[in-house]
């Protein structure tokens, strides 16, 4: 039952605004830090060291600002196909369980959160492409991308889009779902510079993951995010069964 909500519920979103934020996202951040890093960078200084950097500052800022808030934005959209037709009666008075619809909904959003970030990959490579076309030296140009940079995010960012999917399920407004990804990504800037706090604030967990410099906290959140993650779902479902959708 679960693959048969799953593939309603991606025929739902074929033509939606959803699918254009999924690829509009990580291009903005690919092409901004592409044309940032290397403004002042001639090709005769593009070393391996450079190249690195650059995955890693896209990286971060995928990870600390874009992803969070991608996120944010695209369950809202997702949960808000229902709000906006009315369609919640319709689709709760069918034969499966709320808790099925809830979790098949939740990973339409997973998807389109790998999708995001294959294109973010995908994108950067392409334009590192483009760039050796240019005259700039690809040598260890991929040579030294950290293995967190291609996958530990969206494993990251589970919590947050667990949060989100809640709170856009139960709220038919976007506007309480985006706002809140947008002070709370902004607070994980300046909490998660401290040692310890970090744990408690799941939007610092992508970036952590993925440009943390303490390599024992890179691990501990690739293993804290994906059950803090199951635990929110658990009991997201189970507090939003006992209310009906507004």
């Amino acid at each position: 039952m679960i693959l048969r909500l799953l593939r309603v519920e991606l025929l739902k979103i074929r033509r939606s605004l959803v699918l254009l934020v999924t690829v509009a996202c990580p291009l903005a951040i690919v092409g901004l830090m592409l044309l940032v890093g290397l403004r002042d960078v001639s090709p005769a200084e593009m070393t391996p060291d450079r190249w690195r950097m650059l995955w890693m500052s896209i990286s971060a800022m995928w990870a600390w600002f874009m992803l969070p808030l991608f996120v944010a934005l695209s369950t809202s959209l997702i949960n808000g196909n229902e709000h906006r037709n009315q369609t919640w009666r319709l689709m709760l008075s069918l034969p499966v369980g709320r808790t099925e619809l809830f979790a098949a909904k939740a990973l339409v959003a997973v998807v389109l959160v790998v999708v995001a970030h294959t294109v973010l990959l995908g994108a950067t490579v392409l334009g590192i492409a483009a760039l050796g076309m240019s005259g700039f030296p690809l040598a260890g140009a991929l040579d030294g991308v950290p293995d967190r940079v291609v996958w530990a995010a969206p494993l990251a960012v589970l919590p947050l889009l667990v949060i989100h999917h809640a709170l856009s399920w139960r709220v038919a407004s976007i506007v309480p779902p985006i706002a809140m990804g947008v002070v709370a990504t902004f607070a994980a800037m300046q909490i998660g510079g401290h040692s310890e706090a970090w744990v408690w604030w799941p939007w610092t967990y992508p970036l952590i993951a993925t440009n943390a410099a303490s390599e024992a906290a890179r691990e501990w959140v690739l293993i804290l995010a994906p059950v803090v993650a199951a635990g929110l779902f658990g009991l997201s479902a189970w507090w939003l069964s006992r209310r009906e959708v507004t």
